[in-house]
């Protein structure tokens, strides 16, 4: 497993101000700053990877070296044409995400989340470029346990993927829990693997309300590589 641990990664505080809505010259204002300050003073995005190698393909799903299956016909069908993929978990960092805002303070709490989820951005954007920089990928694309619709590729193979790592939390801190999240929220686990076609988790998903959707869905995306 590669650690990468020494990310980079730069705010702009007010370009965030003016998302979040934070009026000039307001007690708020003064509020953000601080809290921004210490988000940035503290943050320490990280992530890990490790490559591997696709020893068999059946008809629902492939088995990686080391014995670690995973189950998903929309996976084994991107997989078509691969045999080298790219197991990874990237995060915001433990040490942003122990800090704190006043108890009940919904909108500071609300400020908070979005400076972390800005930070594993920068996490995210990092390891991709490393992977594409050091593995020569000249296009790729990604997909997440439990991202998409649910039987897309199901959440409770986050524990084969953490199990293919190996100890996650002991090098970057994320810790898979029963419930097959992970702490720290805001961190992201999943397969890179090369393509020139392109594919995106969103476009084989029918959840119209996601605050984070990236790309429409797709009904050919979706025939192709979900439709039985």
């Amino acid at each position: 497993m590669i650690e990468l641990l020494d990310i980079p990664f730069s705010l702009d505080a007010e370009a965030l101000k003016q998302e979040l809505r934070v009026r000039p010259g307001t007690g708020d204002e003064t509020a953000f700053t601080e809290l921004f300050e210490k988000a940035v003073e503290v943050g320490r995005p990280k992530a890990v990877y490790e490559v591997a190698y696709i020893e068999e393909k059946t008809d629902d799903g492939v088995l990686l070296q080391g014995g670690v299956r995973f189950t998903s016909r929309a996976l084994r069908r991107n997989l078509d044409n691969v045999e080298r993929v790219f197991a990874h978990v990237a995060t915001c960092g433990t040490e942003v995400n122990a800090l704190t805002v006043p108890e009940g303070d919904v909108l500071q709490g609300y400020w908070l989340w979005t400076i972390r989820e800005k930070i594993l951005d920068a996490a995210i954007k990092h390891l991709y470029d490393h992977l594409a920089g050091s593995y020569r990928l000249t296009g790729w694309a990604v997909m997440e346990p439990g991202s998409g619709d649910a039987d897309v590729w199901p959440i409770e193979q986050q524990t084969e993927l953490f199990s293919f790592l190996g100890d996650v939390e002991s090098a970057i801190g994320v810790r898979l829990l029963p419930s097959l999240l992970m702490v720290p929220e805001m961190s992201v686990s999943g397969i890179l693997f090369p393509t020139e076609t392109g594919y995106a988790s969103c476009q084989v998903c029918h959840r119209e309300d996601c605050r984070l959707r990236k790309a429409p869905f797709d009904e050919e995306i979706y025939r192709a590589v979900c439709a039985d």
